[in-house]
């Protein structure tokens, strides 16, 4: 009866620990993902003004 008291012990303090972990691993994903959704939208917004330039330019071209 010791024996299974002190391992159910030693799993509910390792439990904790294992959440941290975890926790931190959640934590450091969801940083990576907002960053690559911030490059994302910069390279969108980038792409969409070279766009939005190149309609001027031909826009002044056919009205030349």
């Amino acid at each position: 009866m010791k024996t299974i008291a002190c391992i159910a012990t030693a799993l509910a303090l390792a439990l904790p620990l294992s959440a941290c972990n975890t926790w931190g691993g959640v934590k450091q994903d969801a940083k990576e993902v907002g960053q690559a959704a911030g490059r994302g939208v910069e390279k969108a917004g980038v792409a969409t003004g070279r766009g939005i330039e190149k309609a001027g330019e031909k826009i002044q071209e056919i009205s030349k």
